[in-house]
């Protein structure tokens, strides 16, 4: 009797089986839509990188920019990897370029099986990244060494090779990726990733399409740690929203100095924070009633207030986004009327302008030869 109930049922198995090979070609089905998907995704981010400049030209470039070894990526207190100057680096340095391993559509689809349950573990994600996009090992390898801020949030699954301290590629990408403002979308750049988030960051960047470019905006001593900003929302925020913002998107605690005293027992620091606050909410103010301007009735004021924003940004050092706001300064004192030598003693001077968007955006870019013909 006991042998009879456990005789399987020829239907049931048969059923089970066809479910399984049905299953099996829509995995397979949904595969191939998700290769062809990225491919366009990859063919129409080269197609825009070849208009400008062949790959081989790009990456002989990128190439010569990282031969610089200005920094090192060595392990911090804190038992993670980040970026240190190698050497005394000035202001205003291009320190590094890179292109993202993972880009755009590639990203959107890793995301979505993620969260819909289609990648259950690592392994799952590893052979996305193998098959689907077509990484070597040497990439894959360097992607999988990124921090995941994530690994404690992850639901556990029944998948046979899932293990429970197993990293994510939704966690890293959500720890790392950067968004293109020229592409619209999220690149994953191994190297760059290295560099940590300050509020007060020594690091700038920008991007020539996918090219991601890192620029020093203030001096930067030997040994001293290389760090970017995360997010634009830090600029115009008080230490506690900053924190509470970073939090709920990145999932860690800031300790930079720009959110924490050196020393908790010194007057002076705290009163230096608080200054800090101070200016990051009139900053927050200044950008608000100027997005509500009348750009075709300009008065002396609006101009005041840019200046006013600039200087905010120099003493926080807020500098990876100011070229931005050299052009509208820019653009406005010359609609109010003042000349090459009146926006020279404003700091707002074409080189400068020029200089900037170099820096940025590469001395190829179409923004820069304007910048470089109108000096």
């Amino acid at each position: 009797q006991q042998l009879e109930r456990a005789k399987p049922n020829s239907v049931a198995v048969g059923t089970m089986v066809s479910r399984k090979k049905a299953k099996g070609k829509a995995r397979k089905a949904a595969k191939e839509a998700t290769k062809q998907v990225v491919k366009s995704s990859v063919a129409e981010d080269d197609s825009h990188h070849q208009q400008q400049e062949s790959l081989e030209e790009q990456m002989q470039r990128l190439k010569l920019i990282s031969n610089k070894n200005l920094f090192t990526i060595k392990q911090n207190e804190y038992g993670n990897q980040s970026a240190y100057a190698a050497e005394f680096i000035p202001k205003h340095t291009l320190i590094f370029a890179e292109v993202p391993a993972i880009r755009g559509g590639e990203i959107e689809i890793a995301t979505l099986y993620n969260e819909n349950g289609t990648h259950q573990c690592q392994a799952d994600d590893d052979a996305f990244l193998k098959n689907n996009i077509g990484l070597d090992e040497s990439t894959r390898k360097a992607i999988w060494e990124l921090h995941d801020q994530f690994i404690d949030t992850y639901t556990p699954t029944n998948h046979p090779l899932y293990s429970p301290d197993e990293k994510r590629v939704l966690g890293i990408i959500k720890s790392n990726a950067y968004h293109s403002n020229e592409e619209g979308s999220r690149g994953l750049y191994p190297t760059i990733s290295r560099f940590n988030h300050s509020c007060k960051p020594n690091v700038g960047y920008g991007f020539n399409g996918w090219e991601m470019r890192l620029y020093t905006t203030s001096d930067v001593q030997e040994g001293e740690e290389l760090c970017t900003c995360y997010s634009d929302m830090v600029y115009f925020h008080n230490r506690i929203e900053r924190g509470e913002f970073l939090r709920s998107k990145f999932n860690f605690d800031c300790i930079c100095s720009g959110c924490n005293s050196s020393d908790n027992d010194d007057e002076s620091e705290e009163e230096r924070l608080r200054q800090s606050d101070t200016r990051r909410e009139r900053l927050r103010l200044l950008a608000e009633t100027l997005a509500q301007r009348d750009r075709t009735n300009l008065k002396k004021s609006d101009l005041e207030m840019i200046m006013e924003s600039i200087n905010i940004m120099k003493l926080e050092s807020l500098e990876h986004n100011i070229s931005t706001t050299y052009r509208l300064a820019r653009e406005w004192a010359m609609k109010l009327g003042e000349d090459e030598a009146s926006l020279e003693e404003k700091c707002l001077g074409a080189e400068l302008y020029a200089k900037l968007l170099e820096l940025s955006k590469g001395e190829k870019h179409p923004e820069t030869i304007q910048a470089m013909m109108e000096m």
